[in-house]
């Protein structure tokens, strides 16, 4: 029974050690695996890197599939590999949208996206591209130090949530080490105890995973936005950027603002009823669907002002953050109470009593 505690709180433990990638079944064997996590921290760390050399070599008048092929020397390992790859898928006759397929798995979709977009619009029509890189290279450093710094907020919150989680069975295994009665009795007329310990150190784990699951979030309004500006900066459309993001990264298509305004604009509703559709969600999308029409009314360059809407959308996610930051103590308290107090009164004080009262 002390071992079905352990694998119990092990897998509770996995869950809360799984910060944001816990989405789906492949998010959970990417935590079993630290080299592989370890891996695409790496590719993230260094793909703006990679975007700023590949416009320094595009700049200076090489393909892309040339490109890529002098940048992926320069590369970390992990993420020379597929850039190899996609130079190599090029020079072999496959699309620049194909090529780029060789990133998955190493890199996100919503981190990637911005850049597919604006190398499949050079590839497809030319023009500068150093500047529209630059912007990439840009959103993707600040991308980083956002959720670095939402990291860096609620560590103290995930590093209390896996010691009160480990107290439990930690104990147990020093009493059981320490005092041989110990397990006789827990295994004996303790059993009913030992249950109770495990229902609450489950129910208290899952709980502090989710309320630290709040405190994570994915793919937003603004992740959405910033790929949208470079494929405007790129030359393409409104409509054709957000269909181009929307294919690329899944957790933006996800977002139900995203599919709503592409559904509206590819069943042929005109772009003001589509808008106004996308603005009825709440004020930030009201925002953004009033500048796209006073943008597309007036002929104002749309990048710009959805630059300044990002931007201030980024200052309110870290805001956020730092208020959820401030809750996290707070929120804890009541799995604390809840579950993980009474588990340790179950496994500490449960067997010592009951051999008193035998």
């Amino acid at each position: 029974m002390i071992a079905i505690l352990l694998a119990a709180v092990g897998v509770t433990l996995l869950v809360l050690l799984d910060e944001r990638r816990s989405r789906a079944l492949a998010a959970i064997a990417l935590t079993l695996d630290p080299r592989a996590r370890s891996e695409m921290r790496e590719c993230r760390l260094a793909l703006p890197g990679l975007v700023d050399s590949v416009a320094a070599a595009l700049s200076s008048g090489l393909s892309v599939q040339l490109a890529l092929s002098e940048v992926a020397p320069t590369l970390p390992r992990a993420l020379a590999r597929p850039t190899e790859r996609a130079g190599a898928s090029i020079a072999l006759g496959a699309s620049v949208d194909e090529a780029l397929g060789a990133y998955a798995g190493a890199v996100a979709g919503e981190d990637l996206a911005p850049f597919a977009i604006v190398l499949g619009a050079f590839a497809r029509s030319g023009g500068r591209i150093g500047r529209s890189l630059d912007r990439v290279a840009t959103l993707l450093r600040g991308r980083i130090a956002l959720e670095d710094e939402r990291n860096a907020l609620t560590a103290q919150g995930r590093a209390s949530a896996i010691v009160l989680v480990a107290l439990a069975p930690l104990g147990g295994t020093f009493f059981a080490v320490m005092t041989p009665e110990y397990l006789a009795v827990m295994f004996d007329r303790g059993r009913w105890l030992l249950g109770i310990a495990i229902v609450l150190e489950v129910a208290g784990g899952l709980w502090l995973w989710r309320i630290l699951r709040l405190s994570s979030p994915g793919a937003d309004l603004a992740t959405l936005l910033d790929a949208v500006i470079v494929g405007l900066e790129a030359g393409l459309t409104f409509e054709l950027a957000l269909a181009a993001l929307v294919v690329r990264a899944p957790m933006v298509a996800r977002l139900p603002e995203a599919r709503r305004l592409l559904a509206d604009l590819a069943l042929g509703r005109g772009a003001n009823e589509a808008f106004s559709a996308f603005g009825s969600v709440g004020p930030t999308e009201a925002r953004v669907a009033a500048l796209v029409r006073a943008a597309t009314r007036f002929g104002s360059p749309l990048a710009n002002l959805l630059v300044t809407q990002a931007d201030a959308l980024r200052l309110s996610d870290r805001r956020r953050a730092e208020a959820q930051a401030r809750r996290l103590p707070i929120l804890m308290l009541f799995p604390l109470a809840v579950c993980v107090l009474p588990a340790l009164l179950c496994v500490f004080l449960g067997p010592p009593l009951l051999s008193l009262l035998g």
